[in-house]
């Protein structure tokens, strides 16, 4: 299997199940925002990490896919 494609369904998993492994570990959504003496400067949406995630994966998915029918062509 292509490490693409891999890394794509690791990518769609984490992008499904962000918010309960976040939990597991202890972390929160503090980690998604940039924070300067205290205060929060930027911060990302746990929902838009996971759309990123999601779209990251299927692109990878998507190119992996491609180089494994390109190796069977030949």
């Amino acid at each position: 299997m292509n490490s693409n494609i891999i890394l794509g369904i690791v990518l769609l998993a984490l992008s499904l199940f962000l918010k309960p492994l976040l939990a597991m570990v202890g972390l929160n959504e503090r980690l998604f925002g940039l924070h300067w003496q205290g205060e929060t400067v930027f911060s990302l949406s746990p929902f838009l990490v996971r759309i990123i995630l999601a779209v990251i994966g299927i692109i990878l998915l998507i190119i992996g896919g491609m180089q494994v029918s390109k190796q069977k062509n030949k």
